[in-house]
């Protein structure tokens, strides 16, 4: 059985988001794709088979499996038994997710593999054009022109291709700031956040007339690509992948909320894509920053909250993606670390409900005390 000495990286790229790579590795056996991150230490490296290089053997041992080499299919999980030849890297091409934890494997501009953001779920690894029935580490691919995955695959492309389009970041820049200007009254600060990287992004600060003594920090350009890892939690999850931040604080004469809110959302505004994971209603985040307002808490984490309808929230819950998707606005709250254990062994609902009693929904208070 021909093997090489050394596997060989046939193709590797980066995602849009320089968080995760993908990388197509043939060892003369087999060839497979890979995903591993970069920065996330939680994200479990994925991969799918995607063609036998040698002919397909009847039958597969356990000590095929334990070998440590990548799995090769047998004759019958194949569509074709005789091996594949080499594949020419000038004709290999990648398609990124839209929330780049997925891709999308093209040869000579044909549909060879896929492997998805669902990669890694109980056993699942991807799907390939040579698969035959569902194996240890390929699922069949199907029709790879029409159905569901073509269909995905081709959005992801449109995405990509009107996110590349000339002057498109000022659009998505000016409809969110339009939209806030519209509830808040006009920015009167705004601060680029994205460090030069993609997506751009930037935070923005209203002191709107009809809330003195507030700040309203929000972030612009969040909900321009969907949250990574949502719809491995939530059958909806277009509704719920498209976001943008909020932090309001009441300040005092002595103002000090520069010094740490836009730091604080600055600190985070890029970890959904960094690190594959989202942000949703009850989640927690660490903070990095310290209030120095805080008069009897200490602050250290915050907890998000979806702003709703219900009276007391500001009305931020008719903007729509350039796709037609709601857009939703995540408040941040400041909390302690005594509340944060009470959020996790609790609920969110009962800590808000306790927060609701004595202070806004929505707006952080540093003078406040505990609710619990």
């Amino acid at each position: 059985m021909n093997q090489t000495a050394e596997p060989n990286i046939l193709y590797q790229e980066a995602n849009p988001y320089g968080s995760l790579t993908a990388f197509l590795e043939d060892d003369g056996r087999t060839v497979y794709l890979y995903l591993q991150a970069e920065e996330s230490p939680d994200f479990a490296i994925k991969s799918v088979w995607v063609c036998n290089r040698i002919d397909a053997p009847k039958t597969r041992t356990d000590a095929d499996l334990r070998s440590g080499l990548a799995p090769f299919l047998t004759e019958e999980e194949v569509t074709d038994p005789k091996g594949q030849p080499e594949f020419d890297p000038k004709e290999i091409h990648f398609i990124w997710s839209e929330e780049g934890n997925g891709v999308s494997l093209f040869y000579k501009e044909e549909l060879i593999a896929y492997l998805p953001p669902w990669s890694g779920i109980k056993g699942f690894h991807g799907y390939s054009k040579f698969a035959k029935a569902d194996t240890i580490t390929a699922y069949p691919l199907g029709n790879t022109e029409f159905g569901v995955i073509p269909d995905r695959i081709n959005q992801d492309r449109s995405f990509w291709e009107y996110r590349s389009t000339k002057g498109i970041w000022k659009n998505i820049q000016e409809s969110r700031l339009a939209y806030l200007e519209y509830v808040f009254g006009k920015h009167d600060k705004y601060w680029s956040a994205d460090g030069g990287k993609y997506p751009q992004l930037g935070i923005v600060r209203f002191a709107p007339k009809n809330m003195p003594g507030v700040y309203v920090y929000s972030t612009i350009g969040m909900s321009a690509q969907n949250l990574p890892s949502v719809e491995l939690y939530r059958k909806d999850y277009e509704n719920y992948a498209r976001v943008e931040l909020i932090c309001a604080v009441k300040v005092s004469d002595e103002d000090r909320s520069e010094s740490w809110v836009p730091h604080q959302i600055g600190e985070i505004i890029r970890y959904p894509w960094v690190m594959s994971k989202w942000f949703g209603h009850g989640h927690s985040i660490a903070m990095s920053r310290r209030d120095p307002e805080a008069l009897y808490l200490s602050f250290s984490s915050l907890v998000i909250r979806e702003i709703g309808k219900e009276e007391g929230f500001p009305e931020l819950t008719d903007l729509k993606s350039e796709r037609g998707n709601p857009i939703k606005f995540l408040a941040l709250i400041p909390v302690s670390e005594e509340e944060r254990v009470f959020i996790e062994e609790k609920g969110a609902e009962e800590f808000f409900s306790l927060l609701d009693s004595t202070q806004s929904k929505w707006i952080h208070n540093p003078e406040r005390q505990s609710t619990i």
